[in-house]
């Protein structure tokens, strides 16, 4: 039998254990049971966290985490950007060097938002004369432009939209997690170097087999999860891209519309805003919030399950109009709670499509104050109506459909090519 040895060169990738949102680890177990052989090159310095699975200056590590090779190809430490940036170029520079050590692979996986990943994905790829796949998690630059305040007209931001155009067209297949991301391709005017034939939509999802597995077997002793008050609930980072002071203003004009007392605001997470915030709370006596930081990620299945509505908040931003791939919202789903979203849905809708909650305007603690009064006075009926409709949206994307997708990209890559039918 022919070999089919897929690499995933993933700098975030981690493993389960460390970065369980990254399904690349997912992605390689499930073809490992369907008869591939899957690698992932990940960076050896975890991001957000203290670990480096590498000290003695060697080039790369091999280990196995849960039934998976990984390769963890040496990165410097970091905890600024410009440290990042360093351990960025680390990792192009040890990938390029160590790459030669392994089987030739027959065909490259390479993950954005770390663009010297692909750098190296794509020229390794070259070397070997085997398809190459760009998996696009993260529309980069364009959600620094966004979210980090940079301008268009940034050199650097230049430079980088050059690379991604660059490297769009240079990838045999294209996988995005947003369903209108070749809306942005004809946005940015690159359709005429850029095919449509080579796009295709595979959201992030959620392991629901984990996730039960998680809500039945890890739980949180908190007298704030155990009483009969109407709880609603975000679970995220606590950051200006997140824009909790809606939620926190939210809370504030219920409290002061007489909610107080039925209502409890429950913020999992942390971030630069969250000591802000709570300082906030205090001097504006809004007792009804409750910031209780970073948990693990274990726990979340179980804490979302003791909810009653959950957040989904962002800063308004261009990426919200070719879709949503955001980690929580399919977790929200699986735990079967609706949700309230302050992102316009446009043209590819999730939360209105599948029926699961409400859409209120960005940056309006008016409209938030509105739908949160809303859920709390439903009926049963049309409340358990939303959980259903949450836990049956959940299912589509389930990593094993995610996965099966991923799949039937790569086996036509390996068998010369041909349009697919676009996977959810």
């Amino acid at each position: 039998m022919k070999k089919k040895i897929v690499w995933i060169i993933s700098y975030f990738a981690g493993g389960p254990s460390y970065c369980p949102r990254i399904p690349d680890y997912s992605l390689a177990k499930y073809l490992r049971e369907h008869g591939y052989e899957a690698l992932i090159f990940a960076g050896s310095a975890l991001h957000n966290t203290d670990v480096n699975f590498i000290i003695d200056g060697s080039a790369y590590r091999e280990q196995m985490v849960d039934g998976v090779p990984f390769v963890y190809v040496h990165t410097r430490s970091y905890t600024t950007r410009k440290g990042e940036s360093l351990s960025f170029i680390d990792f192009y520079r040890n990938m390029m060097k160590c790459y030669n050590n392994f089987e030739k692979p027959n065909i490259i996986m390479a993950a954005m938002p770390q663009p010297l990943s692909c750098l190296a994905g794509y020229r390794i790829a070259k070397k070997y004369h085997i398809p190459y796949i760009t998996s696009v998690v993260d529309l980069w630059p364009l959600s620094i432009v966004e979210y980090a305040d940079f301008s268009d007209n940034n050199p650097a931001i230049k430079a980088l939209y050059a690379f991604e155009k660059w490297l769009y067209i240079k990838s045999d297949e294209l996988v995005f997690t947003w369903e209108g991301a070749y809306d942005y391709i004809i946005d940015k005017g690159w359709n005429k170097n850029i095919s449509r034939r080579k796009f295709h939509y595979i959201n992030i999802g959620v392991n629901l087999k984990e996730f039960y597995r998680n809500m039945e077997e890890y739980h949180l002793e908190d007298p704030d999860l155990q009483d009969d008050k109407f709880r609603v609930m975000y679970c995220g980072s606590v950051r200006k891209a997140n824009d909790i002071g809606t939620i926190v203003s939210c809370a504030k004009r219920l409290n002061e519309e007489g909610y107080g007392n039925r209502i409890r605001f429950i913020i999992y997470g942390d971030g630069p805003d969250r000591k802000i915030l709570e300082k906030c709370c205090v001097e504006e006596n809004i007792p009804n919030v409750v910031f209780k930081g970073s948990i693990d990620k274990k726990y979340i299945p179980y804490v979302l399950s003791r909810s009653d509505l959950n957040v989904l908040n962002l800063k308004s931003a261009k990426t919200q109009k070719y879709g949503n791939s955001s980690n929580k919202l399919f977790e929200y789903l699986a735990a079967g709670n609706p949700v309230i979203a302050n992102i316009d849905e446009g043209k590819y809708p999730i939360i209105t499509k599948y029926g699961c909650g409400k859409i209120v305007k960005a940056g309006s603690s008016v409209e938030y104050a509105k739908g949160v009064e809303y859920f709390l006075n439903i009926s049963n009926a049309k409340m358990a109506e939303y959980k259903e409709n949450a836990k049956n949206a959940a299912k589509l994307f389930d990593t094993d459909e995610i996965n099966s997708a991923w799949e039937k990209v790569l086996s036509s890559r390996l068998n010369g090519g041909g349009v697919l039918e676009r996977a959810r």
